[in-house]
């Protein structure tokens, strides 16, 4: 998760004015530590009714055909390749005099056009030959695999007591979303989308979900994500009281609905948010006591109250917001296809038999048997913290294992991770000063890889940023691996990427990644993309690459020897239609 102020209790409130800027964080160990007597919204009794019970009609949120009417409603696109959404302004330069997840952001940022999105142009692919090798093939090419990557879906139970949501601060964002509670919409449309833009003759061969699925270790989060997944239906993210904020069914975020199943078999790589507590805090006795308790410290949202304000407010509590660790995750994600007709047994990990969790929660999967492995490594830090650490004991123990496995095996291999190298770090928990013995940095980490020959791709989120970076190797052959980062389905401008890996025929590979829009087709859809685009325009999220060089991209490398004869005989049964210059543009 990009936001690691979410992880850093702050005492400031948020700035009032342009000029006044952002204040900076107080730095607090943890959350649970905060005095919630110091504050004027200090919890109250249970049975203190609404303030504002009748105030606004019965209503506990706008109605949601109000504020966000069909007329709003955007044209489909295959891929942003045919066309995209434009916010209708550019980013402020600082951030905005309101908290766009209260009801006086909303009316301001609405007044002054934040909301409003139109049709754009699409984006070419850029041709990237930065790791050496280079193609000019156009014909003779063959599609190896076709895939989908998403990250972040930061799917938080919003009135959970372990929030932060009171601290909430534009230099350290994302305690309060304004459009978390439509988040579970937003995930069902991406799948939609993607099964719309499917050809009924190529389904995706998998995708693969990097991480921050859950926002804060809670068992109730997970079965959130896997229901999402897996198109359950009468899906119902609420927890606590059963809230109606809009008397009726499906006119409100806390109503059930009938999510749409992702259309292909799906893996799951654990991110820091999926492992610890707001994605900061390792479990512990203390932060499982306070997640199934009734005192939100930090506040969390109150949907009790008019436009569900962040409270300290007594809540009700719920067994389902169980705190879980890497053990029960991975039991619940291979226990999931009880619950839904997606595969693949074990999403990623062994369906059957013990999975050894000692140096992680990895796993080893041939999403192409015979062609391409995906190597999933667990990269949260076991004391805590939001960046992810690696240590030397697992590169030896597991990572060049299983990399010489797959060199043994003939095939190409993908790693999957949650952090990017960039987001490792040798520090133990959020604040620690003195190193982890036998962690490595990022910079070890990528000498590592990119010495490895077999290893073509690393697909990573946390960053919430579509960024794409070349990791170059030592020599021709040693050439290194494309590490590819998609933005997060949780915040602007919650994109997913269509991946495509093409045989050349020419000793060379392509992988063409594509960024996809979900289409919004109904009102909690056009609601979510209008709240998360007043987030990232007021600044009151962190701001994300608008390079081209980082967005649609052909990304040529050279095959490794190693898994030259495996490609060779795939392509003679492969696809000679690429996807990425057919289907995503709309053809």
């Amino acid at each position: 998760m990009r936001s690691t102020g979410l992880f850093v209790a702050l005492t400031t409130t948020v700035a009032t004015s342009f000029a006044a800027g952002c204040p900076g964080p107080s730095d607090v160990p943890d959350a649970a530590t905060l005095d919630a007597g110091t504050s004027e919204d200090a919890p109250m009794p249970s049975d203190a009714p609404p303030i504002d019970a009748e105030m606004h009609g019965g209503l506990r949120l706008p109605r949601c055909e109000e504020t966000d009417p069909e007329t709003s409603a955007l044209p489909h696109f295959a891929s942003t390749l045919e066309g995209t959404y434009v916010p209708g302004l550019d980013r402020f330069p600082m951030s905005g005099p309101e908290n766009p997840a209260v009801e006086e952001g909303e009316i301001l940022y609405r007044g002054m056009g934040l909301h409003e999105v139109e049709a754009g142009p699409g984006l070419a692919h850029v041709h990237r030959e930065d790791l050496g090798a280079s193609s000019t093939a156009t014909t003779g090419r063959h599609s190896l695999a076709w895939l989908a990557h998403l990250s972040d879906f930061q799917l938080v139970d919003d009135e959970s007591p372990s929030r932060l949501a009171t601290l909430d601060n534009p230099s350290i964002p994302s305690g309060l979303r304004s459009q978390e509670a439509y988040l579970p919409r937003a995930v069902s449309a991406m799948s939609r989308t993607f099964e719309r833009i499917l050809a009924p003759d190529r389904p995706l061969d998998f995708a693969i979900i990097t991480g921050d699925c859950a926002d804060s270790a809670q068992q109730n989060e997970l079965d959130w994500v896997i229901a999402l997944m897996n198109g359950e239906p009468g899906l119902h993210t609420d927890s606590g009281d059963d809230d109606d904020p809009v008397p009726g069914p499906d006119n409100d975020p806390k109503d059930p609905f009938d999510p749409t199943p992702f259309p292909a078999p799906w893996l799951y790589v654990p991110g820091n948010h999926d492992v610890e507590v707001v994605g900061i805090n390792a479990p512990s006795d203390r932060n499982r006591e306070q997640a199934l308790g009734t005192s939100p410290i930090s506040g969390t949202r109150d949907y009790r109250l008019w436009y569900a304000p962040a409270s300290r407010r007594t809540i009700t509590a719920d067994p389902r917001r169980e705190i879980i660790e890497r053990d029960q995750i991975v039991a619940t994600v291979r226990a999931a296809d009880a619950d839904g007709p997606m595969g693949p047994s074990g999403h990623g990990y062994p369906p059957t038999g013990d999975v050894d969790t000692s140096m992680g929660a990895n796993w080893a999967y041939d999403v192409v048997p015979g062609v391409l492995r995906v190597l999933a490594i667990d990269t949260s830090d076991r004391e805590g913290g939001s960046e992810g650490m690696i240590l030397q004991s697992f590169v030896d123990g597991w990572l060049i294992p299983e990399l010489d496995r797959a060199v043994d095996d003939g095939v190409l291999v993908m790693l999957a991770s949650h952090h990017s190298t960039r987001s490792i770090d040798v520090f133990p928990g959020q604040a620690g000063a003195m190193p982890t013995p036998g962690a490595l940095t990022g910079e070890q980490i990528e000498d590592i890889v990119a010495a490895r020959p077999e290893v073509i791709a690393w697909l990573v989120g946390h960053t919430h940023d579509n960024q794409v970076h070349a990791i170059a190797g030592a020599d021709a052959a040693h050439p290194g691996y494309w590490e590819i980062m998609t933005s997060a389905i949780a915040d602007f401008p919650s994109q997913a990427r269509a991946i495509e890996l093409v045989d050349n025929g020419d000793g060379t590979l392509s992988i063409f990644a594509t960024l996809i829009d979900y289409d919004t087709d109904d009102c909690f859809e056009r609601r979510f993309r209008a709240l998360s685009q007043m987030e990232w325009i007021s600044a009151w999220t962190d701001n994300i690459t608008r390079d081209p060089m980082q967005l649609n991209v052909e990304l040529v490398r050279a095959i490794p020897d190693s898994a030259s004869e495996a490609v060779s005989a795939a392509s003679m049964m492969a696809p000679d239609r690429i996807e990425s210059l057919t289907t995503l543009i709309g053809e």
